[in-house]
């Protein structure tokens, strides 16, 4: 996967009565206008210019390094007038068709970071601290003192050109104030929004306790955090037992998404999403190119993968990317004609994880799902027909926890379409079943896995009042959402947060739908 950063060309006054529906932008770095004072038609072009000949040197040196992108080019995108502010992202130099090469980069061209490496850089940090990340498995925080380092070259750097031009800041949810935290009414993104800013904490800390000399302040240190979360690419792997065995604990520690490599029927559709600011990827361990099965000849790597991180997100199937020993290779998911913007998938991902790791969301997020926190508690101290029927059967919470089914009702999971898991369903089925339902399913839990009749009738109006209590317990309603979206006057993290939590309104309306049978 790749995605893209947005770099901010121009910024105006908002003027909300000359407001315009905003175009999604799924872009990596969302702009934050807060505090910044509107500028003039002359600022505007002399920042325009600037970009320009910023992304003429980067040009220049991606064609000294050998990169091939002949179908695309770096381009910024929306109306000076944009309230918004231009954003940078790809555009076609000429149709391209699904499949084609997007863009292939030699090995050569990017800067690597070996899984195994002992510390590459002593005049920079000392080896207790990068003992201490090895131990301790803080790839990240590796990965983001290799870029801190090589920014800190400045001009002598052989990848100045690229590094000059990444977002100068980011606004991921470890940045938004609390109060600002609770406009997504939502506490479980609160909740990983909090573990960002621990991360970045600690991580700081860990570098002033074990490596004092190391010349980075705490926001240089979150900017490099940010732009290692921000960067995951997948890469389709090889199907050697032996490849999987090495790169499946190392990608689960790592906390990276792995679901259908497990389960995809052929070595063809089997992925696993890898880091790469930051991919993760198997060298031979000579370097020579020569893709064979040797096990012991290979090895991890960390690798900045120059101009693939600039293509914009659209939610869509992942799109697919490739690695060997000798190259990196960016294919199209789609059909695009000349100069149309090239956008490609990060992978079907929700919100939250949007939201977290980009710092943007998807207004009609099909891949978004609602967590139902406190569904089962809420079950038990406000629906009557959950109260009679557990009265009528107390000992059948305890048998729905002994076939692992308690997860799923006491964190209920919501599709984007309002579905409810199968397991969620499952649990509620076994719960409202009454004595006689059950005995006739076989009197065991695994009797109610089949759906149908009372029980499931008695679910789904379950499901559907807690749907109902939830949307009415929250702080504003999807129609005062909506209000605000039309009405122009949110921006920023306000809007931001507005979008997000009406995605998930919509969701529980859905459900409500679905099952207010």
């Amino acid at each position: 996967m790749a995605s893209s950063i947005a770099v901010p060309v121009v910024e105006v006054l908002a003027d909300p009565r000359r407001r315009r529906a905003r175009t999604l932008r799924n872009h990596r770095c969302p702009i934050d206008n807060r505090g910044r004072q509107p500028t003039t038609t002359t600022t505007r072009a002399s920042s325009a210019a600037a970009a320009d000949a910023q992304q003429a040197e980067f040009t220049k040196w991606r064609d000294a390094r050998d990169i091939k992108s002949p179908n695309v080019e770096v381009a910024y995108f929306g109306d000076p007038d944009d309230t918004v502010m231009r954003y940078r992202g790809v555009k076609a130099k000429k149709k391209i068709n699904p499949g084609d090469v997007l863009v292939e980069l030699p090995r050569e061209s990017c800067l690597v970071l070996a899984d195994d490496a002992e510390l590459p850089f002593p005049d920079f940090c000392t080896n207790a601290l990068w003992s201490k990340l090895v131990e301790k498995n803080k790839w990240a925080l590796r990965v983001a003192l290799n870029l801190l380092h090589e920014t800190s070259k400045g001009a002598a750097s052989p990848f100045h050109a690229y590094t000059s031009q990444l977002p100068k800041s980011f606004d991921l949810l470890s940045e938004w104030s609390d109060d600002e935290l609770k406009m997504l009414q939502y506490a479980p993104v609160v909740r990983a929004a909090e573990g960002q800013r621990k991360e970045d904490d600690d991580a700081h800390a860990m570098i002033l306790k074990l490596s004092p000399s190391t010349p980075v302040t705490k926001e240089e240190v979150t900017w490099a955090l940010n732009m290692v979360r921000s960067r995951v690419f997948s890469g389709r792997l090889s199907d050697n037992a032996e490849t999987k065995a090495k790169l499946l604990p190392r990608a689960l520690a790592a906390g990276t998404a792995f679901a259908t490599f497990m389960t995809a029927p052929t070595k063809e559709g089997r992925w696993l999403a890898v880091f790469a600011m930051l991919a993760l990827v198997v060298f031979d361990q000579d370097g020579n190119g020569n893709d064979d099965d040797d096990e012991s000849k290979k090895k991890l790597a960390y690798v900045l993968l120059p101009l693939i991180d600039a293509f914009n997100h659209k939610t869509m199937q992942k799109t697919e990317f490739e690695f060997s020993s000798q190259a990196f290779r960016l294919r199209s998911p789609a059909t695009y004609g000349l100069d149309d913007e090239v956008l490609i998938s990060y992978g079907l991902l929700g919100n939250d994880e949007l939201i977290v790791r980009y710092g943007f969301v998807d207004a009609e997020n099909e891949a978004d799902i609602y967590a139902y926190e406190g569904l089962l508690s809420w079950l038990q101290a406000n629906h009557a027909p959950m109260k009679q029927s557990l009265g009528a059967a107390p000992d059948r919470v305890a048998a729905m926890r002994a076939a692992r089914l308690e997860s799923y009702v006491s964190m209920g999971v919501l599709k984007g379409d309002g579905a409810a898991d199968d397991n969620l369903m499952w649990a509620l089925r076994t719960l409202m079943a009454s004595p006689e339902d059950y005995a006739a399913a076989g009197g065991t839990v695994d009797g109610m896995k089949l759906g149908g009749g009372a029980p499931e009738k008695a679910a789904c109006v379950a499901l559907a009042a807690a749907c109902k209590a939830r949307l009415g317990s929250m702080p504003t309603s999807a129609e005062d959402d909506e209000k605000a979206l039309r009405a122009g006057a949110a921006v920023g993290r306000e809007r931001t947060a507005i979008e997000y939590r009406l995605r998930k309104k919509k969701i529980l309306q859905a459900a409500v739908a679905r099952y207010d049978v």
